[in-house]
């Protein structure tokens, strides 16, 4: 951007930019207004549904690691959410890989609804997806550390579903904050 600056014809000094766009403008969101509020709803409707994405891609991830096959998944289920955890590390990599299968649904789906808007975005599509991978790795990590302290005392699903929730605070915050920051133009 360049500029040049001089006096009017009034004697009041201007300032004349030259550019080809205009300028990008961070938009920092005050207090939660209806907006955000509805917003935040459609977050946790794409986390709803992502709970069972997660749930089933978790049954359906240990069962296919420990060669129980798919016809047995209601008894997988049954079991995963009354049993605790005969091998937790069988249960680590069975909730890492359903939070990859979740995470890419939440982001599709809060990419076209939750999160969609008329302004432009600070970040192009494949940073956003990037920056969403790396909250979403933050609520993962909230995540394994609840199912790490409940293992012993409660069945694997339900502590499963517990680091679902509260992974679920970090994961609004962040992905509102950052992966879908707007930019308005002036």
């Amino acid at each position: 951007m360049t500029g040049s600056s001089g006096v009017n014809a009034a004697g009041d000094p201007t300032v004349e930019l030259s550019t080809s766009s205009p300028p990008i403008v961070h938009v920092n969101r005050g207090p939660a207004g209806p907006v955000e509020i509805v917003r935040y709803g459609k977050f946790l409707l794409v986390g709803f549904t992502g709970v069972f994405v997660n749930l089933a891609a978790f049954v359906v991830t240990v069962d296919a690691i420990s060669h129980t096959p798919l016809s047995n998944f209601y008894a997988s289920l049954v079991h995963f959410a009354s049993k605790t955890a005969p091998n937790p590390l069988l249960f680590f990599v069975g909730s890492a890989v359903a939070f990859g299968v979740a995470t890419v649904w939440n982001f599709v789906l809060n990419s076209l609804w939750t999160f969609k808007t008329e302004e432009d975005r600070r970040h192009s599509p494949s940073r956003r997806l990037g920056l969403y991978f790396g909250v979403s790795l933050g609520s993962l990590s909230v995540n394994e550390v609840v199912l790490l302290v409940t293992e012993t005392f409660l069945p694997p699903l339900i502590g499963q579903g517990i680091g679902i929730i509260t992974g679920s605070v970090v994961g609004f915050w962040g992905n509102s904050r950052y992966t879908f920051a707007e930019t308005a133009r002036r």
